[in-house]
Formats: structure tokens, C-alpha cells, sequence
């Protein structure tokens, strides 16, 4: 592994910024992990505090689904849920395990695994790199499969990958793609679904890092296609990577195009009323219109969550860097509230 696809570098300090070139691996125990104090953090902070997870969505006129698993440490847990536009059907799976029991992460986001198994239930998410693709397998005790790529290759998009400050001696790193073309089936309810015949697109976010202890954002995307067949997708939060850089984006065939920050409008008491997003240079205007919503909370004293990720469809606009106004009308996508203390 060369020195320079590593997120950490030889001293100890954490590499900031957008990245160009794949980050290879996220060696996160060689941080020099330091309190707000500057005092260096021991072996049961820096393995306590380190946090990730990884979600692959799927989003088809047909078909919306949603997989993840999250390692906390203190705990784990992953979902499933699938929801059909047409019929307005939902049905959702969630399982957690005590210490992060059956859950492992290979710290490679470009070509590495996650898993996740408990009581006969089982997610896998594998990255390759060459090609650039990502694979999701679920099998439950229940008899639901599903078994997915995301083609991230065919056209190639260019990840967004990121790092960034938290708090006083933290840090996030994320790479995100949307727009990938999803083939595979999932069986579920007895019926097997070709996931190619329903021109499905897909969603991918690996994150991790030593995040704030009590975190909350809210975080939009998006992947359809345009009138004239271009596929679009998008990547939009607010909450926690925009110290000094940010996150937002939006992808027409795959080339990448970065925006500024981002504010959400929306109900905090009804989050299936409509929201607002836009971005403060204005190059994305939207509205988000909820069809359904997976909502988890968690209350075990040192850790908490509160998760509302909504679906449905987006309108308005994007604007991309050469000028060219791109009328987003009726994509689907995801919208999320999302408070959690690790």
C-alpha cells in the first residue's frame, strides 16, 4: 500500500480535503488521538470513539430500497426495508447486537467488506475496485435476498471523498457516489425482482471517523434521470462535513460537480410534509415531497439515536458550473434527520 492512498499520514495527522485519488485505506489506529485538552486519548477512547457505517440504496419508479449496517461499538446494526411507489407497500427489517457482536469493517473503501450477522441474518457490502463497483447480499431468516452491484463504472462516476474536522481532536472521512445502474434481484413476499428490468439507480456512503460525541444532520440525494436521458444524482447534507470543506455535490453522467452549503427547510413535527433544499450559491433549488419514511430510535443511556430517513420525489433545479440549468422533475430520492450520540 502506497503511503500516500492512506488517510493518516506518517506522523500521525489526519489528511483533510476533497480527494482526487482513491483513499486505499482508512488506517484510523495510527492517529495521534488527542483530547480537548491535547492530551493523548487511551486505547479505550480511540476504539470507543472510531465510528462507521455504510448504506446502498436503490431507487426505481417500481422499487425503493434501502440497506445498512453501522458499527458503534457500544453496539451495532443494520436494516433493511423495501417500499413500492405504485402500491405504497412498505415492509422494513432491523437488527442490533450488543458490542458491535457480528459486525465487521474493513477499514478499504475502494475494495473492502463490511458484514454484519446475527440469528441466521446476514449483510455483506463488498467494494472492487477494478471495476469500480459495489455488491450487497442479504439473507434473512425470513427468506428475503437480495443480491445487488452498483455499477459504478459504466459511466465511471467520480466519488466524493472527503475529510474534515469534528470537534476538537475529530474527524469524518466519507466517499459517496449516486447515479450508479443497480442489476440483481431481490426476492421478497415470494416474487423475485429483476432489479436491471426496473432501470434502477443507486446510492452508496461509506463513512467513519472519530465524529462528535452527540451528532445531527440532515442529508438529501437524489438519482433519476434528466428528459434528455442523462442520469443525474446528488449528495447534499448539512451538519457535518463543512469545516472548511463540504460535501455537496451533483453528478450528470457521472462527472462530478461540488456546490456550497446547504440549508433545510422543513417541519421538525411532521417531517412528511414537504421540504426545502437549496445551496447557498444557488446552483440546487429543490422541493422534497415524503412518500413513506424508516424511522428507528435507540435510547441506551451512552448511546442514543434518533433516525428519520424519508423517500419520495424531488423538483426543481440544478445549475452546473458551465451554466446549464438541468430541470430535476419528479427523481426519487432519499431525506434524512438524523441525531445519534456515539
Amino acid at each position: 500500500m502506497a503511503t500516500d492512498s492512506r488517510l493518516i499520514d506518517p506522523s500521525g495527522e489526519i489528511r483533510l480535503g476533497i480527494f482526487a485519488e482513491p483513499i486505499g485505506e482508512v488506517n484510523y489506529r495510527e492517529y495521534a488521538l488527542l483530547g480537548p485538552l491535547d492530551r493523548p486519548r487511551g486505547p479505550l477512547a480511540r476504539h470507543f470513539g472510531f465510528n462507521q457505517f455504510q448504506f446502498l440504496g436503490g431507487l426505481s419508479d417500481s422499487l425503493i430500497f434501502g440497506c445498512a449496517i453501522a458499527d458503534m461499538k457500544i453496539a451495532a446494526t443494520a436494516f433493511l426495508y423495501f417500499y413500492e411507489p405504485t402500491t405504497r407497500r412498505f415492509a422494513h427489517f432491523s437488527f442490533k447486537t450488543p458490542l458491535a457482536l457480528g459486525c465487521h469493517f474493513d477499514q478499504r473503501p475502494e475494495d473492502g467488506t463490511a458484514t454484519f450477522s446475527w440469528r441466521g441474518n446476514a449483510v455483506t457490502m463488498r467494494a472492487t475496485a477494478a471495476p469500480q463497483q459495489r455488491h450487497l447480499r442479504v439473507d434473512l431468516a425470513g427468506g428475503v435476498r437480495v443480491n445487488a452491484t452498483f455499477d459504478e463504472s459504466q459511466p465511471r462516476i467520480a466519488p466524493m471523498a472527503i475529510c474534515t474536522c469534528a470537534g476538537a481532536g475529530g474527524w469524518v472521512f466519507a466517499r459517496k457516489t449516486a447515479g450508479a445502474r443497480v442489476s440483481g434481484t431481490v426476492q421478497w413476499e415470494g416474487r423475485s425482482i429483476d432489479l436491471a428490468s426496473l432501470a434502477m439507480l443507486g446510492h452508496n456512503d461509506w463513512s467513519a471517523g472519530y465524529m462528535r460525541r452527540e451528532t445531527f444532520w440532515n442529508w438529501g440525494c437524489l438519482a433519476g434521470r434528466l428528459a434528455d436521458g442523462r442520469i443525474v444524482g446528488m449528495n447534499i447534507s448539512c451538519g457535518v462535513n463543512e469545516t472548511s470543506y463540504t460535501e455537496n455535490c451533483f453528478w450528470v453522467d457521472g462527472a462530478l460537480e461540488t456546490v456550497s452549503i446547504a440549508a433545510f427547510e422543513y417541519d421538525r413535527r411532521d417531517l412528511m410534509k414537504p421540504w426545502k433544499l437549496r445551496t447557498s450559491d444557488g446552483r440546487v433549488d429543490l422541493v422534497f415531497t415524503p412518500e413513506g419514511r424508516h424511522a428507528e430510535k435507540i435510547n441506551a443511556l451512552v448511546l442514543a439515536s434518533n433516525f428519520n430517513q424519508l423517500f419520495g420525489r424531488y423538483q426543481g433545479r440544478f445549475v452546473t458550473a458551465a451554466g446549464e440549468t438541468l430541470r430535476i422533475d419528479g427523481q426519487l430520492g432519499y431525506m434524512e434527520r438524523h441525531y445519534a450520540k456515539w
